[in-house]
């Protein structure tokens, strides 16, 4: 292997990890959407109906995308039982009802907890969606030769940043893992740089 394709299969790995650091995913995504959260102001109640909290979950995503992600949609009450139905784990269910459930039982405190795990939701699914098209942007996903070249390099220079099972795969078996392992070193220089600051 020329030391060519070497450099720039290094050159496309560092520039995806300092695109995931974790400063920038907060200030991109996470400061955005608690800001919006936080200026959201709703009527507590201390038992309220299934019509009130479905009104209230739509509202509260409506101002999120509006003031925090920066994006519009059509449809809030559909998009917010989707939204919750593919993502909201409940305490004892998952899905949009249990998301009405765990507000409706508790009062006001647990309204506000299942506020703030929509929001989190949200936070996680802009992080997904950035991420995705990181990587997208970076190299051609469709190229296995490229991909194992990746992977090749990862495992070389990255191998004690992997969990304990990963470290002794062989490039082939870590290909479909690349996005999450760039991401677990991303984070990792990220703690490590907070640590080193903080000293």
């Amino acid at each position: 292997m020329s030391s060519r394709p070497c450099k720039k299969i290094e050159t496309t790995v560092e520039s995806i990890i300092e695109k995931l650091d974790e400063r920038i995913l907060k200030k991109k995504f996470d400061e955005p959407v608690d800001m919006a959260a936080k200026n959201f102001k709703y009527e507590s109640k201390e038992k309220p109906t299934r019509k009130q909290l479905q009104k209230l979950f739509s509202d509260y995503i409506r101002e999120i995308c509006r003031n925090g992600t920066k994006t519009l949609r059509e449809d809030y009450p559909a998009y917010t039982i989707w939204l919750l139905d593919e993502n909201y784990q409940g305490d004892f269910s998952n899905g949009y009802n249990a998301a009405i459930l765990d507000a409706a039982n508790g009062g006001p405190d647990r309204t506000k907890k299942v506020l703030h795990r929509i929001a989190e939701i949200i936070k996680t699914d802009q992080r997904q969606k950035y991420i995705s098209s990181v990587f997208t942007a970076s190299f051609d996903i469709t190229d296995w030769n490229l991909k194992s070249r990746i992977a090749e390099y990862l495992l070389s220079s990255y191998k004690d940043y992997f969990p304990e099972g990963l470290q002794e795969c062989r490039p082939a078996q870590i290909i479909d893992e690349i996005p999450y392992l760039l991401s677990i070193i991303a984070n990792s220089r990220s703690v490590l740089n907070h640590t080193l600051n903080s000293l």
